[in-house]
């Protein structure tokens, strides 16, 4: 009889022992893929990039755009110069870089992409522009006189895409 529970207690353990290595297994291939969806920016410095995300966010809850903001350049200069006067960061607007022309770039950590009332097409682009600065950048999309439905459907395509880092602001 004793063998008998023994030859239990075994065939649990290796159970045991399967279950924990799979558990084990997932949570690192989950973070490795977390890594590998980091910018370069957040891989290089990210203490930098957990700063200027924090800063920046803070700041864009109080944006209030200017009421004289008629085009999509007069929204990205007013934001560029709420961000010069309310934080510590270096502020590029529409620098030529390797991955593109981003509207804003704060301290080379984090790319903001901003579109005005933007058509299907210009929104697919606009996720095309953000997937390709997130290799290098932090980035977000902010969508000036956007429906809900249309941010919720931004939202939902760049999680279909495997880009969820890339985070989407709305203001009207």
């Amino acid at each position: 009889m004793a063998a008998n529970a023994r030859s239990k207690q075994t065939n649990w353990s290796h159970l045991a022992w399967a279950i924990g290595g799979a558990v084990v297994g997932s949570w690192w291939a989950r973070s490795q893929a977390d890594e590998a969806k980091k910018s370069r920016a957040e891989l290089d410095d990210p203490d930098g990039a957990e700063e200027v995300y924090n800063d920046i966010r803070d700041l864009l809850d109080g944006w209030e755009p200017d009421a004289e903001c008629e085009t999509e350049d007069d929204f990205t200069r007013d934001l560029a110069d709420y961000l010069e006067e309310y934080s510590h960061w270096e502020i590029e607007v529409y620098p030529n870089t390797y991955e593109g022309k981003p509207d804003i770039v704060i301290g080379d950590l984090l790319a903001l992409e901003l579109k005005l009332a933007p058509s299907k097409g210009e929104r697919d682009r606009a996720i095309g522009q953000c997937a390709a600065y997130s290799r290098q950048w932090i980035t977000w999309l902010l969508l000036i006189d956007a429906s809900t439905t249309e941010v919720g459907r931004v939202r939902d395509l760049l999680l279909d895409k495997g880009l969820e880092q890339i985070e989407v602001w709305r203001f009207s």
